[in-house]
């Protein structure tokens, strides 16, 4: 049976009639399946493992799907789904709404009020770089150079090229610095992402309160005028929140879990404390002032790292499942029918995708 694939996370009761194409290209229909008072905008799973494919096609299948979530938002709030993401089956996805209701719905109602920027700032190479050769430093020492008969040396030659990169690097960072301070009482929030080429000074992803189109209009025109127009401009959007809001889903594995409670000495169930405390008394037997001879082997600190990250995310990602009698904190349950039967959810802050940035140099 084919795997369902999602796209976004939007309020129940949204009718999406999206003429905009999926990833399968066999059944490329987009649809939405409602449970509670969420919905899901999903479509037929291509025939390929998304994750084992070479760059260049993931990135065709990485833009078709910000294209569907991006048609989503053009007529509805929604929290884009991590690229990639499939469940087994419709009712899957069904239990994906229900049980992750509680860190879904208040993070797309507060996103529903908001819209998320790109916004690249390049600057010309050959500007920068006059600029710099003009800086005392370089003419001093380019004059010493030129003052000798023979010439410079290869090392002096590195020595000017590092004097000018790091000159640039400081016009850079300054100018950096300065965008994002003015921009912050504009935005909400701010991501500062990588730089893809020399020519960009800065590329930060804005997210913006729903009427602040016209004011980051006037901000960026305050700045072009401040930098006496050395620098170029560039917004992409709106789109949906990626950089802020993802949402990211996960079946457990029993397996994994189990071979995690049982390197911590934990039992079948057990709370947040119970498996942070678990974590540091095995860890800090590991010390060599308190192992005695033979020491332990050097991957035993690696195995108990692994499995408190391994607990913690999936603690982190299950919806609560109830209070420990008299402990006043949350159980989490190990037993093979429980961590089957769950639908691990989170909703990260992350970076721009692979695709967006070579969409848009």
């Amino acid at each position: 049976m084919s795997r369902t694939y999602v796209y976004a996370i939007i309020p129940a009761g949204r009718e999406c009639v999206l003429d905009v194409a999926g990833l399968s290209p066999t059944d490329p229909r987009v649809r939405t399946i409602g449970g509670g008072d969420l919905a899901a905008v999903v479509g037929a799973m291509p025939p390929v493992d998304l994750h084992a494919l070479p760059r260049e096609q993931a990135i065709h299948y990485l833009l078709a799907h910000q294209r569907v979530v991006e048609a989503v938002m053009r007529i509805s709030a929604a929290l884009p789904v991590k690229f990639g993401t499939a469940l087994p089956d419709d009712a899957a996805v069904v239990s994906l709404l229900r049980r992750g209701a509680a860190i879904l719905a208040p993070r797309l109602a507060e996103l529903s009020q908001q819209f998320q920027v790109e916004l690249i700032v390049s600057w010309s190479i050959d500007d920068i770089l006059k600029e710099v050769a003009a800086e005392d430093a370089i003419i001093k020492r380019k004059a010493e150079i030129a003052a000798r008969a023979d010439g410079a040396t290869s090392d002096e030659r590195l020595a000017i090229g590092k004097l000018v990169k790091a000159s640039i690097d400081r016009y850079r960072e300054n100018y950096r610095s300065r965008i994002e301070t003015s921009l912050r009482s504009t935005a909400v929030d701010v991501v500062e992402n990588a730089l893809i080429d020399d020519r960009m000074v800065a590329n930060l992803a804005l997210l913006l309160p729903k009427d602040a189109s016209e004011a980051l209009d006037r901000r960026l025109a305050e700045l072009d005028e401040e930098f006496g127009q050395r620098l170029n401009f560039r917004c992409i959007g709106p789109l949906a929140p990626y950089s802020f809001a993802t949402v990211e889903v996960s079946l457990p594995s029993f397996e994994a879990i189990d071979r995690a409670r049982r390197a911590l000495s934990l039992g079948e169930r057990a709370g947040l404390a119970e498996i942070k405390s678990a974590y540091h008394r095995q860890i800090r037997q590991l010390h060599p002032d308190l192992t005695p001879a033979p020491r332990p082997e050097s991957g035993d600190a690696a195995r108990l790292n692994d499995a408190y990250k391994t607990l913690l995310n999936y603690a982190e990602a299950l919806p609560l499942a109830g209070s420990a009698a008299g402990r006043g904190e949350t159980d989490y349950r190990f037993d093979r029918g429980a961590v089957e039967g769950s639908i691990l959810v989170m909703v990260r802050r992350q970076e721009l995708t692979m695709a967006r940035a070579e969409a848009h140099p």
